[in-house]
């Protein structure tokens, strides 16, 4: 059957996201007037770590300074599995997704005390989705058939259909949220009134918008039921962004970098170049802060880099693994893949036509994604040696010495991420759906 058009019903900065800090800079507003005399405020993403990856690329870099006496502040338990990392936005609320069988799987929690701000029972899907928040604290969402935008205080402000389940969402520019699903669509919604601001793009012909969850089960291992697994790396800057791909019918993924710019004063979506990774692609891309290279993990193990300007390959790096295929990449080119649990931890640096590694610290028992920051330190979430609970870990980028360890209490598995507030709290999650959150210790009171 014909697929429908979608209908709606109602402290430094990098270069990677200049756009958007430029407009934050001077107010952060860009006002317009409306014809009814009301005021139209494009939105923006918030400061902070406000979506998957941190940063449009998903970089997972902080502009922050965590401060020295950081300590634990609270916990609180999801009731369900959480498998995305979670956000922090600018005024410090935690947004958290879970699979809870019962209750909300869907909670914002305030930084100061870890009590909820709202919560929400929405339908199979958002537990793969980190929250995308504005600056004024609205998040973005998807759950099978539908994309939604709520205020801060929860309720729906607007509905979109789309066809399969949305992935974790990214500005694209203001006022423009990029929706990806798993069936291979692709929308570019007006976060205002909900109306799409280029033609939709679908990817594949066998899109079923009366299966919203064909598929998503090969999202997983990145089978080829699942057109798009993993959130879109964003350059907006370029107007471009980047997707891990399995087209139709083909016995690999690949890397698809779509431009969104505007042709004739209309912005359209279309295919800038594709590039075929040997043994295909897996996980999420990754790009740098000057947006001239994009990073992959290979099926085979292998870190790609490739270049952005026409998809060529930079080099290879064989790290014998892919891990989580998921990465942490710093403006200076550092690299911190993201293991299978209980790997080492390893830094690499991109050295243009090659990667070096810079060290690796053997007794870390890494179970996280990690984060870098501006001030030459990585966080990450370690297994205790000889137990199974498990700390959080800041290191120095020099020499991968260990500069603080600070224990997750009844902690057990692994963790989703570790997220930096635009003020250095940190959060993180353990897949068993425990969320830890870390301040100053002159905040606590």
């Amino acid at each position: 059957m014909a697929l429908a058009r979608p209908q709606v019903s109602r402290h430094r900065r990098s270069a990677l996201t200049r756009l958007f800090v430029a407009v934050t800079a001077v107010s952060s507003l860009v006002l317009a007037g409306c014809s009814d005399g009301h005021i139209d405020v494009r939105s923006i993403p918030s400061v902070g770590w406000p979506s998957y990856g941190g940063v449009p690329g998903n970089a997972n870099f902080a502009y922050a300074d965590v401060p020295d006496d950081l300590t634990l502040s609270w916990t609180r338990p999801t009731g369900g599995p959480v498998t995305a990392p979670v956000t922090i936005s600018g005024k410090g609320n935690v947004g958290v997704t879970s699979n809870a069988a019962q209750g909300c799987n869907v909670l914002v929690l305030d930084g100061r005390s870890g009590r909820k701000n709202f919560c929400k029972d929405m339908r199979a899907g958002v537990e793969v989705n980190a929250m995308l928040v504005d600056q004024y604290d609205q998040p973005y969402l998807g759950e099978e058939t539908t994309f939604l935008a709520f205020n801060a205080g929860g309720a729906i402000r607007w509905r979109a259909g789309v066809i399969g389940v949305p992935l974790s969402a990214k500005f694209a520019a203001p006022n423009e949220v990029l929706v990806t699903t798993t069936q291979g669509q692709i929308l570019l919604i007006d976060t205002q009134r909900n109306e799409l601001t280029a033609p939709e793009v679908k990817l594949r012909d066998d899109a079923d918008p009366e299966q919203p969850l064909l598929g998503f089960g090969d999202c997983v291992r990145n089978g080829p039921q699942c057109a798009i697994p993993a959130p879109a790396a964003v350059d907006t800057g370029r107007e471009r962004f980047y997707l891990n791909f399995f087209p139709q019918g083909a016995v690999s993924s690949q890397i698809r970098a779509m431009k969104y710019n505007k042709v004739a004063g209309k912005r359209e979506v279309r295919t800038a170049w594709q590039a075929d990774i040997p043994s295909g692609v897996i996980g999420t891309p990754t790009l740098s802060a000057d947006g001239a290279t994009l990073y992959a993990f290979s099926r085979d193990g292998k870190i790609v880099a490739l270049n952005t300007e026409n998809g060529s390959t930079k080099w290879t790096q064989d790290i014998g693994g892919h891990g989580f295929a998921t990465m942490t990449v710093s403006p200076d080119g550092l690299i911190i893949p993201t293991g299978s649990l209980g790997a080492p931890l390893t830094l690499y640096r991109d050295a243009g036509d090659r990667a070096e590694k810079v060290w690796q610290r053997a007794d870390l028992a890494t179970v996280s994604l990690s984060a870098l920051t501006q001030q030459k330190t990585a966080w990450t979430v370690v297994r205790d040696p000889g137990k199974d609970t498990l700390s959080l870990v800041e290191v120095s980028t020099d020499d991968g010495a260990t500069k603080r360890t600070l224990p997750l209490p009844n902690s057990s598995g692994f963790a989703t991420g570790v997220s930096v507030s635009f003020s250095g709290q940190i959060a993180t999650a353990t897949n068993l759906g425990e969320v830890y959150f870390f301040d100053s210790k002159a905040n606590l009171g």
